[in-house]
This record gives structure tokens, C-alpha cells and sequence, in this order.
């Protein structure tokens, strides 16, 4: 759903959440709190109504799906229809506005198993109605219409992809590694590294596990040597890893693997643990980021 940037984003919900709700349908409203508590003032009822302050679920890009998943089994357990209304607010890092596209793109792929209405409302920018129409597979003005112009998820992310990396500048400490023996040393380092950046314990053994999984991936499927760069921001731990391959996989990371797949879950992992991931595709090159709070 496209909105004009002047529309009250409570006042265009409003109608579908309220006819929703009279089908004894839980709803689920990422929204920010002040529009969340508007929405509730304009509907005749408010049971089956769920909120979430956007600001925090869309803090992690990464972890938004699962945290869908995890409503909807909570909330649908035999698999009842529920409804989701999103009014994402990317900031204004290009990379995160552009990896939150590409997991919006994905999403109807990461839940097609659920009998899920997912809503997006949008400000209609002309710098991102592009985007935004070539992500949704339907528009809603009134009525839901099949778009014309949706990309599936793959196509979509090879069509927008992430801005080239930002220069972070020199690293505080550089790897290289080739062979899955060198792995155990590579934990040790990212490990003293986090803990003098100041890293909670919990934070530094998630931020090792999604490094090793990622330089574990490299090793086996990409093209090494691997290059491993960690730097220290007044904010995050960042760490890059970089071989020399094509990464041929644009949807890997983004969407779960098969409950029954005991293999090919590390990116996704990594997606899950960290509060930051951005992938390029030549060379084949996957940036974490662990903030500190």
C-alpha cells in the first residue's frame, strides 16, 4: 500500500484492521506507538489486535521474519488466517534502507507457508515507489489487485542491490584464512577482539559463532583464501569477510532453511545472530555488525 506522505498512516489502516477484527482475525500492527494507540482510538473494537513498536522489531532487519513466524505460530497454531500491518520507516543509511527491501521482497517466499495477509504501508516517495512496487506481488487501494510490475525475490535483489560497502577505513586487525583448521585460532582472535571493544558476553559468543559461520562458508563453498577484516566503532564491532569467488546465491541469509535441512543454515544463522549483515555478491564479500547495546 502506497499513501501520500501527508495521510494519516492510522487513518488509511484503519478500515482493513477493523473489517479483520470483525472476522475474528488477529492482527498484528508494527507501527510506532503514538500511531499504534491512534489506530485503536479509531477502531470499534480492539480484540485480536496486536502491537509492536516498529522502531524496535525493524532495529534488526535480519530477524524481522522470524519474528513474523513466531507471532503467527503463537497466535495462528492450527493455522487460522492472521494479518500483519507494517508501516516501515527505514533511516536513512542507504544500506540498511536497501537490505530492508530486499527481506520485504523476500517475505513472500519466507511465509508462503502461513495463511498470512502481510500489509506494507508505504509514504509514496518517488525516490522509493520503484522499489516498493517491485517488491509486493499485489497493491491495495481499496481493493487488492495482482501488480504488474512485482520481481520475484531473486530478481528483485539482483535489480536492487546494496550500495558498494562504506569505507570503515584501516582495520584493527587482519586474517587470512584457507583451510578449515584455521578456524579455531580465527575464534580466538574475533573473541579477544570483541571483548576489548566491550562487548556483552552473551553479544561477543553470538558475534564469534556468526563469524565462524561465515568464514566456514567461505572456505567450503566459496573461493579461498578468505580475507578477514574487524574494525571498532564508537558504537559496533564490524567484521568483513572476503573470497575471491561469485556469490551465486542472492536469497541465501534471507529467507530460514527447511526445519528438515541439517545443512546450509550458517548465513542464515549469522542473519539471526548478528544486529547488521550485508552481502555482495564479486567478490563474494559479508559484512557483521555487533553493536554494543
Amino acid at each position: 500500500m502506497l499513501h501520500p506522505a501527508t495521510a494519516n498512516v492510522a487513518t488509511t489502516l484503519a478500515p482493513l484492521v477493523a473489517d479483520r477484527l470483525a472476522r475474528g482475525e488477529p492482527v498484528l500492527a508494527v507501527l510506532p506507538p503514538a500511531t499504534a494507540d491512534r489506530l485503536r482510538i479509531l477502531l470499534p473494537v480492539v480484540a485480536g489486535l496486536h502491537t509492536t513498536d516498529s522502531a524496535e522489531l525493524y532495529r534488526h532487519p535480519g530477524r524481522v521474519l522470524s519474528r513474523y513466524r513466531a507471532w503467527i505460530g503463537d497466535t495462528s497454531p492450527n493455522g487460522e488466517p492472521v494479518t500483519i500491518v507494517a508501516a516501515p520507516e527505514p533511516d536513512g543509511d542507504d544500506h540498511r534502507a536497501a537490505l530492508w527491501m530486499h527481506i520485504d521482497a523476500a517475505a513472500t517466499l519466507a511465509l508462503a507457508e502461513c495463511d498470512l495477509t502481510l500489509v506494507c504501508v508505504y509514504s509514496d516517495d518517488p525516490g522509493t515507489a520503484d522499489a516498493v512496487r517491485r517488491a509486493h506481488p499485489s497493491l491495495l487501494n481499496g481493493s487488492t489487485v495482482p501488480n504488474p510490475d512485482h520481481l520475484p525475490a531473486d530478481q528483485f535483489v539482483a535489480r536492487y542491490p546494496l550500495p558498494p560497502p562504506a569505507d570503515l577505513g584501516a582495520p584493527a586487525l587482519t586474517h587470512t584464512i584457507d583451510r578449515p583448521a584455521q578456524l579455531a585460532g580465527l575464534r580466538q582472535m574475533v573473541a579477544g577482539h570483541t571483548t576489548r571493544a566491550g562487548l556483552a558476553c552473551d553479544r561477543c559468543e553470538d558475534f564469534v559463532l556468526a563469524v565462524t559461520e561465515v568464514a566456514s562458508n567461505a572456505i567450503e563453498h566459496g573461493v579461498p583464501p578468505a580475507g578477514v577484516q574487524l574494525w571498532t566503532t564508537s558504537t559496533s564491532v564490524i567484521c568483513q569477510i572476503t573470497d575471491t569467488g561469485r556469490h551465486t546465491q542472492p536469497l541465501a541469509g534471507l529467507l530460514p532453511p527447511p526445519t528438515n535441512q541439517r545443512r546450509g543454515r550458517g548465513l542464515w544463522m549469522a542473519h539471526q545472530l548478528c544486529d547488521e549483515f550485508y552481502l555482495w555478491p564479486q567478490p563474494t564479500t559479508i559484512r557483521l555488525q555487533m553493536d554494543r547495546t
